[in-house]
């Protein structure tokens, strides 16, 4: 199977759960911001990113390193997962111990501890449900994955809208997502069992234990570190502002979170093939990240130009009158949405060139300038100041990205393609202006048509990328 092949089939599928999934969790997010209020939902989001900040001890890069072991030596798959396992149990002790330690540094209020404990439990039942799924994925069965958490997903929205229902306000939606979580568990353990994932027999390895945590911890760190500069404002922006802030922000974040899952297919499903090229042929490789990058920017560009246009109103009709102020932070985590799409892609081209530690570098560099400029902006313009640091921040990693790739890696010659494609996205921003009046879905659906004229007109697309198009729907169709 040709890697351009192999990318479309894994885009496809991948993104069937990714979608699905990410469209459960937004309609159910929507949900209860509309019904319990601002200030509610800022408690909520603080006990979800507070809960997030601590996910790295209990995951510890645990998931990679089964899914490529599992990979390269199947039969073996219930000895890794099980000594893994065992390690997994002692991280989420640690896991606990640290996030009760953070919680009383933090010190909330009284009424907001129950609600981050839950949503503690929560991410940590979660966390050993993707370890299951790594299984799934090493074995080419993503299938049971998608499975597994869109059960997850749609048992969520059925429980919160019973929560909702009985009045059991935010502390109910917590134990929705507790119930969830457990639930999937529940579902990919008993997959595993009766599918014979873990057939044959295993022990107790300390040899082995010590080289998984010697492999896991430069993924670790990079994990520790990308929590940390993508949740940090959240938590910060709760002990600096009032909780009707969170709220707003909150939103806003929420929305730019659904469309990262763009990137998020995109790439996941590149690395495999990167990582293959890395090995095998420069030339083609070069060619493959281009056209990657490339594809990411036709994609970005205008979501990122469509949506700082349309935040106010996009808003407005997403989450209601309560979260209008929210309309403001979108448009400046659009600014930053942009970056996103790039400074994806280009972190998984060091990791595919076992430049893991520069990676680890590059994110732990990222915190810093996070923090900083949270601390510098949030005192003086509030959550607004939350989304500008966002700004700053992941413009500091395209930069940072930008100029180790080029001298570690490679260069990509994609200056013209970037202005051609500015020049579509501008046009599609024109006509989205003209229509800011109507209807936010009428004037975004009307820019879309521009944009697809503009980058035909101005040759933004490539033969290339059309070919890859093609093959993506082909394997929709069969």
């Amino acid at each position: 199977m040709t890697v351009a092949r192999s990318f479309a089939k894994n885009v496809f599928f991948k993104g069937i759960g990714e979608v699905l999934i990410r469209l459960l969790s937004f309609a159910f997010i929507v949900l209860v911001a509309r019904t319990v209020g601002d200030d509610q939902f800022g408690v909520l989001n603080f006990a979800f990113s507070f809960a997030l900040l601590f996910v790295v001890v209990v995951d510890f890069g645990l998931n990679p390193l089964l899914v490529r072991e599992s990979a390269q030596k199947p039969e073996q798959t219930a000895n890794f997962f099980c000594n893994l396992l065992v390690i997994k149990i002692g991280l989420a002790v640690l896991f606990s111990a640290a996030f009760f330690i953070g919680l009383r540094i933090l010190s909330p209020d009284a009424d907001v501890l129950p609600i981050a404990c839950a949503m503690a439990g929560f991410v940590m039942l979660n966390s050993f449900a993707e370890f299951i799924n790594a299984v799934f994925h090493a074995q080419q069965k993503m299938q049971f994955e998608a499975m597994v958490m869109t059960l997850q997903k749609s048992a969520l929205l059925v429980l919160g809208l019973i929560a909702l229902s009985l009045g059991w306000g935010v502390f109910g939606i917590a134990m929705a997502y507790v119930v969830a979580a457990g639930l999937s568990v529940l579902v990919g353990t008993g997959i595993l069992w009766r599918g014979s994932f873990l057939s044959g027999h295993w022990k107790l390895e300390i040899s082995f234990i010590r080289y998984a945590l010697r492999q896991a911890l430069p993924l670790t760190l990079t994990t520790l570190f990308i929590n940390l500069y993508f949740r940090i404002d959240m938590t910060l922006l709760t002990k600096l502002r009032p909780a009707e802030e969170v709220g707003w922000y909150g939103a806003a974040h929420k929305c730019i979170e659904v469309l990262m899952v763009v990137p998020a297919i995109l790439v996941v499903a590149a690395f495999p093939g990167l990582s293959k090229l890395f090995q095998e042929n420069r030339d083609k490789l070069i060619r493959a990240a281009t056209k990657l990058l490339r594809l990411l920017m036709l994609l970005g560009l205008p979501m990122a130009g469509g949506a700082i246009l349309v935040a106010q109103p996009l808003v407005l009709l997403i989450f209601g009158r309560e979260y209008a102020p929210a309309g403001s932070a979108l448009a400046w985590l659009a600014v930053a949405l942009c970056f996103i799409f790039v400074n994806y892609a280009l972190s998984y081209l060091l990791i595919s060139g076992g430049k893991q530690t520069v990676n680890a570098l590059v994110s732990g560099l990222a915190v810093l300038v996070s923090i900083g400029s949270n601390l510098f902006l949030i005192p003086r313009y509030g959550y607004l100041g939350a989304a500008m640091s966002a700004v700053l921040t992941e413009l500091f990693l395209l930069a940072a990205y930008g100029v180790v790739v080029k001298r570690l890696l490679f260069s990509m010659p994609l200056g013209l393609s970037l202005l051609r494609i500015l020049g579509a996205t501008g046009g599609m921003m024109g006509a989205v202006w003209f229509l800011r009046e109507l209807n936010p879905i009428f004037s975004i659906s009307a820019g879309a048509v521009v944009y697809v004229l503009g980058i035909w007109l101005l040759r933004a697309i490539e033969q290339d990328d059309i070919d890859l198009l093609r093959r993506i729907f082909k394997e929709a169709k069969a």
